[in-house]
């Protein structure tokens, strides 16, 4: 067995699950999860910037795939998914993506999600 130094402290797993209570304390009041699968938006979730508004839905879907509320379901969005789900204009919610949010979120593929790695960020970005 290799003994660990002080760098090993520093070197993410992606694949590392996501701190649970973290993220329900971040969604909390800005939406709900219904057990089919879809997100409620409550009233606290109108009053964000629409970049929030982005992460929150993000989170959302993240949170739905851990919950496994709905089968082959995925995290991963595109930007006009994104769009025609919150009803941000397609433009705004690419400019959001690709500045506003650029070092939060990842992008594979032309989907965009939030790492798990990324939560602390999130409810920076947040309050």
């Amino acid at each position: 067995m290799t003994e660990k130094d002080a760098l090993d402290k520093l070197i993410i797993d992606e694949e590392e699950n996501p701190d649970i209570s973290m993220l329900a304390e971040i969604i909390s009041g800005k939406i709900l999860l219904i057990k089919t699968g879809e997100l409620n938006f409550e009233k606290e979730f109108f009053k964000l910037r629409d970049s929030q508004k982005i992460l929150i839905y993000l989170l959302g879907r993240k949170a739905i795939v851990i919950k496994k509320l709905k089968e082959g379901f995925s995290e991963k969005i595109t930007s006009k998914e994104i769009a025609e789900s919150i009803g941000i204009p397609y433009k705004s919610v690419s400019k959001y993506l690709s500045v506003d949010l650029k070092h939060i979120i990842k992008s594979e593929n032309g989907k965009y999600f939030v790492p798990n790695y990324n939560l602390y960020k999130c409810r920076e970005k947040l309050r």
